[in-house]
């Protein structure tokens, strides 16, 4: 079971409070760290944190102490070096309330209240000055429908199925503090448990069984998507290009796609829709037609089309006023 655990204790003690929160930063970037964290502090610091892979499944627990304000932030810049299309469910396991922002909404979270978050669009979380919280990155193929679920319950309080939550926040407390390593199967299946209790919070159909998954993974359609969500600005991107890189024919990317009740075209117009929808709720001034081109629309026409079909509003009416 693959696990990461980098406490700033680890760092010369003699160092000043700002270069122990600095070089910790930069040690949790160099582990594969999906967000850019500003951490304000003077006088002390102590920071610590745990990666857990558990088959497509990644746990993680954070926590900080600090005397100024903790900022953990997914930037456009971000969005665009790492192409991480997951989600992330966030449980804030500390005292002080955190403040958690993405499209137009911010909410704060009250210590085991936990929401969710779309990797791919800007977002940010912050506290006053310490803060601790378990996150939970899970594959977006697990949601029937990721784009209207994200856009709904993004940065906000999750309410549904309480038991559901509980079993989620206590396995996952648990499975970050266990001591000793699983072998192959139970960590997959711990994984697949984890995604089944995420499912059933967003209220989704929820991910393959355990059973299944162990027996014969599929990894091609989360590979594909994840090839897309890199690309999707590319206006005139097709099917081949896209296998080229997971090397797969033109015609496997597309029979991989059905099998799963989707086609490249719309897994490409999703990700295009949502992109700009993002755009424009997180207060872009930019105007809709440079908005409709850096998404991968070559037709304004036909972005106001498809955005009115999917949203039920123009562009223009979904914009969010900075």
């Amino acid at each position: 079971m693959p696990k990461f655990h980098f406490t700033s204790d680890q760092l010369p003690s003699a160092l000043p409070a700002r270069m122990r929160a600095k070089l910790w930063t930069e040690a949790m970037e160099a582990s594969g760290s999906s967000f850019e964290m500003g951490i304000v502090t003077s006088r002390k610091f102590h920071g610590e944190v745990t990666v857990l892979q558990l088959g497509r499944v990644q746990l993680g627990a954070a926590k900080t102490v600090a005397d100024g304000a903790v900022n953990v932030v997914r930037s456009e810049a971000k969005l665009r070096q790492d192409g991480d299309y997951r989600i992330m469910i966030l449980i804030n396991r500390g005292e002080t309330p955190m403040s958690v922002r993405q499209f137009d909404r911010k909410i704060d979270l009250k210590r085991d209240e936990m929401t969710v978050l779309a990797m791919d669009m800007p977002s940010e979380c912050s506290t006053p000055q310490s803060g601790q919280s378990h996150v939970i990155f899970l594959p977006r193929e697990i949601l029937q429908q990721p784009g209207r679920m994200l856009e709904s319950l993004a940065a906000t309080r999750l309410k549904t199925h309480r038991v559901a939550q509980l079993l989620l926040s206590q396995n996952v407390q648990q499975l970050l503090g266990a001591d000793e390593d699983f072998d192959q199967p139970l960590e997959i299946a711990s994984g697949e448990y984890i995604a089944q209790l995420a499912s059933t919070i967003l209220q989704t159909q929820g991910p393959q069984p355990a059973r299944q998954t162990a027996r014969k993974p599929d990894t091609r359609i989360a590979d594909i998507r994840k090839q897309i969500s890199r690309s999707y600005r590319i206006s005139d991107l097709k099917p081949g290009a896209v296998g080229e890189r997971l090397g797969l024919s033109a015609r496997s990317v597309q029979h991989v796609l059905s099998q799963h009740g989707t086609t490249f075209s719309d897994e490409l117009l999703a990700m295009r829709l949502e992109a700009a929808f993002g755009m424009l709720k997180s207060g872009s001034s930019d105007p809709i037609a440079d908005i409709a081109f850096k998404c991968g629309f070559s037709d304004l026409s036909t972005f106001h089309r498809a955005f009115r079909k999917r949203y039920g509003k123009t562009p223009n009416a979904a914009r969010v006023a900075k």
